[in-house]
């Protein structure tokens, strides 16, 4: 039974789950980096993804990393490693819980169930919050444009910022060890790793221009941001919501890495 839910994945939850998890890289490792060198290292992870994309439409069948035993050992032991430091980045979305163990405990228990769902149903909860999550940080970007210094918009940063963001925005590809869970007819999308590029550059472009260079790289430059934001003069504050927004593409981070490794092997 649990085998036929996996077949009910449409490309667009996968490309909603993917994208969703990759808001927790860009608002908040990402949008603290230089923005030329995170443009230059999201280019460089989402044409390899991409690449790869390919690759895995042609060989839908096929689950990843299936000839190797130890390839597949060292893709899942490095997932696992993954599972505690996004954890950890969804509980720092809000500065209560932010360095709590329980709070990182209990985002993977609720993601460690809803990976037990399947993976149709971690792409319909994406679907549903990728609308949330993106509207957010949409407004939070374009109402902030108008705050913006030219001046601090000059390439900062290091070259490390690129590789950086590279491995950052490498992440949500984990969503292509699902492929073999897609409808018939089904094919990964592309748009969510050019998308996690464009966010990662916009969060750090708007960043570094509205706080500075210097302070855009500390550790929460996203919320910060967003404290400052208002809509129309009318409408403030979006630092609460952003922080749930943030908390929800953590949660969609940890399900999408628990629903791969929970996920059972294919029959040779």
């Amino acid at each position: 039974m649990k085998t036929e839910r996996l077949e009910r994945l449409s490309g667009r939850q996968l490309g909603a789950l993917a994208m969703t998890a990759a808001e927790v890289p860009a608002l908040r490792v990402c949008a603290r980096l230089g923005w030329l060198w995170v443009l230059l290292g999201g280019l460089g992870a989402a044409a390899g993804l991409s690449a790869l994309t390919v690759h895995r439409n042609r060989r839908v069948q096929q689950p990843m990393l299936r000839q190797r035993r130890a390839g597949r050992a060292l893709w899942k032991t490095l997932l696992f490693a993954l599972l505690v430091p996004a954890a950890a980045e969804a509980a720092a979305s809000f500065p209560e819980t932010a360095r709590s163990p329980l709070a990182a405990a209990l985002i993977l228990l609720l993601a460690f169930w809803a990976a037990r769902q399947g993976a149709e149903a971690a792409g319909r909860c994406a679907g549903i919050l990728l609308w949330i999550t993106g509207t957010l940080c949409a407004v939070v970007l374009v109402f902030s444009l108008p705050g913006l210094h030219l001046a601090w918009l000059r390439p900062a940063g290091t070259p490390l910022d690129a590789l950086i963001a590279f491995a950052a925005l490498l992440i949500p590809g984990a969503a292509l060890a699902l492929s073999p869970a897609l409808e018939a007819g089904e094919r990964v999308p592309h748009w969510p790793w050019w998308g996690g590029t464009g966010l990662a550059t916009a969060a750090s472009l708007v960043a570094g221009g509205i706080l500075s260079p210097a302070l855009a790289r500390r550790p929460e430059a996203f919320r910060t941001l967003a404290r400052g934001v208002s809509v129309l003069g009318v409408i403030r504050r979006f630092e609460a919501l952003v922080n749930a927004a943030m908390l929800m593409s953590g949660f969609c981070l940890c399900t999408l890495l628990l629903t791969v490794l929970l996920r059972p092997k294919a029959r040779q």
